[in-house]
């Protein structure tokens, strides 16, 4: 009937009209969200006591209780940290200035009630002293600030954009690898996660700027040293252009690098759009700090594709609340080591005899490395948020980065075999960012097929041997690849001095003239003893031992040897008879075949990029 038509045609209008005001609602949402800011002032107000008073201005909140969050651990670092340590004088207030009840439900969460439809102000004091952590450190001269150690979020404010303000004494300048805003102490953020990768620098500092294939560069410098600013940007202007090398294209228009000339402070923190270097202020002006420091440069920037671009799941997004699991943290730590020599080789800031004895190195760690036996680099991607250095960590476990550079080094090599050198492991990782770049990620099947699809081999086999089993390596085959070969004389011609000496397998510190074990390596002559940390060595063959001379006391002495060691543990004299086992008495070295064919040479230049070293 005209009636039933009527009121089916009035029912499609509501429906449509519901649909279209829903819609309108949702839009109006988004924008809404879109808009939405956060307000970060940030106070230095007592730096020669470490301390900031944080303010934090949300927009309208749509909930009657909200959690305030600091993160439990900070990118970069797999390792669950003490950030919310030093919070106190939190207080939430609405716009009306009205006291808001709060209270802690763990250790890096504030719960606040009544803020519906209120927008609310958070402030607290942060007490910053952790410099060698690279989160928050605060002093008369500087203050360093990774946001995941000074700045609470919400899941609501996580999407929206955040306006930092920094208070601070009139001749600080500040810089970050953010976007700056309406004076030179004002940073934006379009979200909570690029304020956490990106942090800040204010202070006392060196600044210097330079442009590569229009991209801009800064150079930061806190502290005073020996290091010659000059040349770190002179080298850093050719670091920069190889990585065209490996990716295709840039993530980013800008990018810091800044320093901290310090004291009891090393390492390194890869961001965004940036990297903090510490290292000791007297470390930069030798041969060999100089290399290390370029070397860790050209590391953290390998990271600005490898983790800041493309991720593991089990990563993406982050969660800061608790660790986040996965197995491919070798290829994001392991494949990053590889990688920077990559960069330090084709630019020319290392040279091959460089190389060759930072390849060396770990070969040697490698091999005095019982934890290999123990522990596959997949397995130890997983346990990174529970790993454990020292003695133990070096008997049970193996180390991401360590280990995930050889399982690079040995992927690499196959990639180049299988494809006669036309493709390398470089076109893998170009191939993880060209797909897998963020908000994605990659899993590990994603990783077998980009080697499939470059090789045209199905790596199934390879993977479980030697990423998911514990791997076997025959460095002799591998370097013969590349016409290369491993040898502990000092020099060709002198086939004698490849000597041995005594081994133990004992590793000591002195402290307060006491000789302690502070490592013993598994199966060596010292472990089958029954010796172990924090054993104090009293005497050899009955005769005391002095401050630091176990290494010349174990001189007068040769392999098979058998001598017995008198020590302490637990206030107790012990004794332990040791049969001394052989070890060479110089350093691995890596050198040239001296024949080496002309297969091999092409192999050495596409590996390295370099040219085969010619004979001396």
């Amino acid at each position: 009937s005209t009636l039933d038509r009527s009121s089916a045609a009035s029912d499609v209008y509501k429906r449509q009209k519901n649909k279209l005001i829903m819609a309108i609602a949702l839009l109006l949402t988004q924008l809404s969200s879109a808009l939405a800011s956060v307000q970060v002032n940030i106070n230095v107000k007592q730096p020669a006591h470490h301390l900031a008073v944080v303010e934090l201005k949300f927009d309208q909140i749509n909930e009657n209780t909200i959690n305030f969050y600091l993160p439990t651990w900070r990118t970069g670092r797999y390792e669950t940290l003490n950030l919310a340590n030093g919070i106190r004088q939190f207080v939430a207030k609405d716009g009306q200035g009205n006291v808001l009840i709060w209270k802690k439900t763990d250790k890096s969460t504030w719960q606040v009630e009544g803020t519906l439809h209120k927008k609310i102000t958070l402030t607290y004091q942060v007490y910053a002293n952790q410099l060698a952590k690279r989160t928050r450190h605060i002093d008369d001269s500087h203050a360093f600030l990774d946001s995941s150690a000074v700045v609470m979020y919400s899941k609501e404010s996580r999407a929206e954009q955040h306006i930092i303000q920094l208070s601070v004494p009139k001749s600080w300048k500040s810089f970050s690898g953010l976007e700056t805003g309406k004076n030179s102490h004002q940073f934006i953020a379009n979200n909570y996660d690029q304020l956490v990768d990106s942090p800040i620098e204010t202070g006392i500092n060196e600044h210097h700027e330079f442009s590569v294939d229009n991209r801009q560069y800064e150079l930061v410098i806190w502290g005073e040293g020996n290091y010659d600013s000059a040349k770190m940007v002179k080298d850093l202007q050719v670091l920069v252009k190889q990585s065209k090398h490996v990716w295709q294209g840039y993530p980013f228009k800008r990018y810091v690098f800044m320093v901290h000339a310090t004291s009891g402070a090393r390492g390194a923190t890869e961001h965004v759009n940036s990297t903090i270097i510490q290292r000791s202020r007297f470390k930069f002006s030798t041969r060999k700090d100089y290399l290390s420091f370029i070397a860790v440069a050209a590391h953290e920037f390998v990271h600005t594709w490898n983790v800041k671009q493309y991720r593991p799941e089990g990563i993406v997004p982050y969660d800061y609340q608790q660790e986040n699991y996965s197995n491919l943290l070798w290829l994001v730590e392991g494949s990053t080591s590889y990688l920077q020599y990559q960069l330090l080789l084709r630019g020319h800031l290392m040279t091959t005899d460089e190389f060759f004895s930072a390849l060396a190195k770990r070969i040697t760690a490698h091999r005095h490395k019982p934890g290999k036996e123990n522990q596959s680099v997949a397995q130890a991607s997983f346990d990174a948020w529970i790993s454990e250095g020292g003695d133990y960590g070096n008997n049970h476990s193996v180390n991401i980065y360590s280990e995930g550079f050889l399982a690079s080094w040995l992927l690499d090599f196959d990639i180049l075999t299988k494809t006669e050198l036309s493709k390398s492991y470089r076109n893998a990782h170009n191939q993880l960012y060209q797909q897998h770049r963020l908000p994605n990620s990659y899993k590990e099947e994603d990783v077998l097929t980009i080697l499939k699809k470059i090789t045209g081999d199905d790596y199934q086999a390879w993977w479980q041997e030697n990423i998911q089993g514990i791997t076997k390596i025959d460095f002799h085959l591998l370097l013969e690849k590349a016409g290369l070969q491993m040898t502990y004389a000092k020099s060709e011609k002198d086939k004698a001095s490849e000597q041995s000496k005594v081994w133990t397998g004992l590793k000591v510190k002195v402290e307060n003239h006491d000789t302690i074990v502070s490592s013993v390596e598994r199966n060596s002559p010292a472990w089958q003893a029954g010796l172990t940390t924090e054993d104090i060595i009293v005497a050899i063959d009955g005769l005391r031992m002095a401050d630091n001379e176990l290494e010349n006391r174990l001189k007068d002495f040769k392999p098979k040897d058998t001598i017995t060691f008198s020590y302490f543990r637990r206030d107790k004299l012990k004794t332990a008879t040791i049969k001394l086992a052989a070890i060479a008495k110089n350093k691995l070295k890596i050198i040239p075949i001296a024949k080496a064919s002309d297969g091999q040479k092409a192999f050495f230049k596409a590996w390295t990029g370099l040219d085969f070293p010619k004979d001396k």
